[in-house]
Order: structure tokens, then C-alpha cells, then sequence
């Protein structure tokens, strides 16, 4: 269909027989997500006519969401395994217009410039004190540190673009960077705060073989990205789970899958748009959250719920 085609279409969107629109409405779905931008740009055009608005909004959240759960279906389907492309989905899901293409051509330089300063030869500690460099001296990167939960400090592409985020949001972005780099650096479902753990990929133990009340064996120490990529000692991280009174076990401080991840990502966001009143939005991510929990076949993981999105990324100590 051509352009000047589907302008005239999304011209009759205006007329008042519903007929009409039912029958124009289904012409538009049938053409897939080609058609959204044109779609958004009248939507912004015809902003204060109400019923217009409606039908739009019908018309791009239809399209828009199926296109969302098409790429998440693929991203399952080749594994979970890339944290980054997970992160990428759910940003998309949030902001319609969001260039992914430039995104990921925006992470790719990123990744070079962290690769440039990685070789061999450099010990676990060396590893992580020159992705930091690069991460937090060179790029800028910082925590934000606000009162109130803004789900753009999550979301990935926000992060890279104004070089800030929450515990969740650096924290992906450190974990991308790690996976495709090769390094053993995987995320912690830590309760309240989000870090990332150094393993020992040859002496990771088995959660039925973990003695109880002790860090997972494998885990040489954590890292906090919300901190300029401070080490944390295994210690500290036993003294923080028995101040909440929970258990130091795998399921609180040992690695994570990329899903989990992407599950508490959800979560996060929804919380912050529901706290900021953006009621829609968050009820459109908890939709996407129910998707991924159908479409994953681990178990669920605490503080990202279908029912009420998670609570605000604390501190550590």
C-alpha cells in the first residue's frame, strides 16, 4: 500500500459511521506495523479531536503491542540469553517511537571503547576496574539519585542518553556490556537493590549442593553499578540479607537469568509510571509483564508481580 493510501485511510478514521471505521480499522491492522508511524504522526496532528484520538490510540496500541510481543517471542525463542535485547524490547514497549536501530548502533560504540582497554592477561579485579574507568570516568555515567521513582532511570535507552539511572538501569547496561565482552559477570536478584556478581564459572554449585546461609559457591565477589562499580565483598552482601531477615542463599544473592531480569525490569517501570500517575502505562507494562511470564518457563521471581510492578531500587548498607 502506498503512503498517499494510507494517509486516505487514516483520513476516514474521522468518519462518525462505525462502520466505516470498523472496516478501515481492520484494513490498517491488516497492513502491520508499516503503517505506526504514519499512524503517531496523525495522532499528534489531531490531538484535540477526542474520538479521533481514541480510535488512534486503539489502532497504535494494537499495532504497536503485537509488534512488541513479536520481537520478545523471538528474543525467547533464541534463548533470553541477551539481557540487552530483553532491555531494548521493554523500552520499546514503553516509547512507540523509539530508534532501535540507533540505540544499538549507540551501545555498539560503547562496547568498542571497553573492548579497546580489555585484554587476556588482566585479572578478574583488572577486568572490572577498566570497565568502570571506561563506564564512569570516561563516559560519565552516574546514579540518579532522585526521590521519586522515574521509570526512564530504567529504561535502557534513557540511561544512555543522559548517562544516568537507577540500580536496574546502570546495572543492565553493565551486564550487556559484560555478556557480549565475555566476561563472567552475571545480575543478582538481590532484594530491594539490583547488583551483578564475578563468577567462577568452573566451581559454580548447584542450589541443591549450596550449604545453607552461605554465599553461592562460584561467586568470587559482587560489583554495584549503582556505585561506580564498587566491589562488595560476600560479606557485606550475608550482612544486608540478615538485616532484611532473609535468607543468604541462591535465590537472593546467587546469578540470575537474563528473564528474571527482564521480569524485575518490567516490574520497575510500572512502579515508577504508577507513581507518577501515568496510570495507562503502567497497566500496559504489567500487561507485557503477564506476556513474559507465559512465554518463560523459569520460575517467577519475587518483587516483579503481574498484581503490583516493584518497589523502588534501595541501597546497599
Amino acid at each position: 500500500m502506498q503512503p498517499n493510501e494510507i494517509h486516505a485511510l487514516i483520513q476516514l478514521l474521522d468518519d462518525p459511521d462505525e462502520g466505516v471505521y470498523l472496516h478501515v480499522r481492520e484494513q490498517l491492522l491488516a497492513k502491520g506495523t508499516s503503517v505506526l508511524p504514519a499512524l503517531l504522526e496523525s495522532r499528534e496532528a489531531h490531538a484535540q479531536c477526542e474520538e479521533h484520538e481514541r480510535r488512534m490510540d486503539e489502532l497504535v496500541e494494537g499495532l504497536h503491542g503485537a509488534f512488541v510481543h513479536n520481537g520478545l517471542r523471538d528474543w525467547f525463542d533464541s534463548g533470553a540469553e541477551s539481557a540487552l535485547e530483553g532491555a531494548l524490547w521493554v523500552h520499546k514497549a514503553a516509547d512507540p517511537l523509539l530508534d532501535m536501530d540507533a540505540l544499538r548502533a549507540s551501545y555498539e560504540k560503547l562496547k568498542r571503547n571497553v573492548w579497546l582497554e580489555l585484554n587476556e592477561e588482566l585479572t578478574a579485579l583488572e577486568q572490572v576496574r577498566i570497565l568502570n574507568h571506561v563506564l564512569y570516568d570516561i563516559e560519565g555515567f552516574t546514579n540518579a539519585k532522585s526521590g521519586q521513582p522515574d521509570p526512564k532511570q530504567a529504561l535502557l535507552g534513557e540511561v544512555m542518553a543522559e548517562r544516568k539511572g537507577n540500580p536496574l538501569g546502570l546495572g543492565i547496561l553493565y551486564l550487556s556490556l559484560a555478556q557480549d565482552l565475555n566476561l563472567p559477570i552475571h545480575g543478582v536478584n538481590l532484594p530491594n537493590h539490583f547488583i551483578l556478581c564475578y563468577c567462577d564459572e568452573h566451581h559454580i554449585h548447584h542450589e541443591s549442593d549450596q550449604p545453607d546461609n552461605q554465599t553461592p559457591g562460584g561467586v568470587l565477589f559482587y560489583i554495584n553499578p549503582f556505585s561506580q562499580g564498587t566491589v562488595i565483598n560476600k560479606a557485606e552482601v550475608s550482612e544486608f540479607l540478615s538485616h532484611l531477615e532473609l535468607p543468604v542463599d541462591e535465590r537472593n544473592c546467587g546469578p540470575c537469568g537474563s528473564v528474571d531480569i527482564i521480569r524485575r525490569l518490567i516490574g520497575n517501570v510500572a512502579y515508577g509510571y504508577e507513581r507518577s500517575g501515568h496510570i495507562r502505562q503502567a497497566e500496559k507494562m504489567r500487561e507485557l509483564l503477564m506476556f513474559v511470564e507465559t512465554g518463560a518457563t523459569e520460575t517467577p521471581s519475587p518483587g516483579a508481580s503481574a498484581e503490583g510492578g516493584e518497589a523502588p531500587e534501595g541501597g546497599l548498607l
